[in-house]
């Protein structure tokens, strides 16, 4: 295999992983933005529940509790795929200098 045809494989992961975490970061606002719409809701109905429905309350503020916790495993997982995504620019740089030293 030639240096060319490894840095179009290496071009091509690389555009692969990219779409790949543009595609998950839109994804992810997506359903954060639905998450909020839905706590907005949440919090409108608590405002104007009457205090003698306390089970229904403490409900609404155990999945408001949810979708925060939701929320940061999203955030965590998205952090995840950007570190991904930087190891393998680090191994592009690597792998770049092994082929072509003088570059």
């Amino acid at each position: 295999m030639t240096p060319d045809e490894r840095f179009d494989r290496l071009e091509g992961a690389i555009e692969r992983l990219t779409r790949y975490v543009l595609d998950f970061r839109q994804e992810t606002a997506a359903r954060l933005q639905t998450i909020e719409n839905r706590l907005d809701v949440l919090s409108s109905t608590l405002a104007s529940l009457d205090a003698r429905q306390p089970a229904l309350t403490k409900a609404i503020l155990d999945f408001g509790s949810l979708a925060t916790q939701l929320q940061r495993e999203q955030s965590r997982l998205n952090d995840t795929v950007t570190d991904v995504s930087t190891r393998v620019a680090k191994l592009e740089e690597i792998v770049s200098t092994l082929i072509d030293p003088a570059a």
